[in-house]
């Protein structure tokens, strides 16, 4: 019966066809994928009023002698019309025409609108 049952098992998995991802399909729980559809969803950036670059300077300097958090707008737009997500951080340096939010490093003739996020502090 041993034998019977090897080859059974080395003939099964000879023919078995694996469904990859179908078969995890039915664990996916409805309350599940309305979060992940929610999380995909586009986020809406609001239309923010455009700052010179003058006032961005001024804001930019502020936030990184005081330390404080800022909301960057970035000036560009995608085929749609619409506006990259904002970039929120701290002022960690800047240059004669970049500045550096966190990890991002911003051109400031790019730049929006720059917003102090009231009540951050390092």
């Amino acid at each position: 019966m041993s034998k019977e049952f090897d080859q059974r098992v080395t003939d099964f998995f000879a023919r078995y066809q694996d469904r990859g991802m179908k078969k995890w399909a039915g664990f996916f729980l409805s309350d599940h994928t309305a979060m992940i559809n929610k999380e995909t969803q586009e986020k809406i950036v609001p239309e923010r009023s455009e700052m010179s670059q003058e006032e961005c300077a001024r804001v930019l300097a502020l936030a990184f002698s005081n330390q404080q958090a800022v909301i960057v707008q970035l000036g560009e737009v995608d085929e749609n019309g619409k506006r990259p997500e904002e970039i929120v951080g701290f002022v960690r340096g800047y240059t004669e025409d970049k500045v550096v939010i966190d990890e991002h490093v911003i051109a400031l003739d790019s730049l929006r609108c720059v917003l102090l996020l009231p009540g951050s502090a390092d």
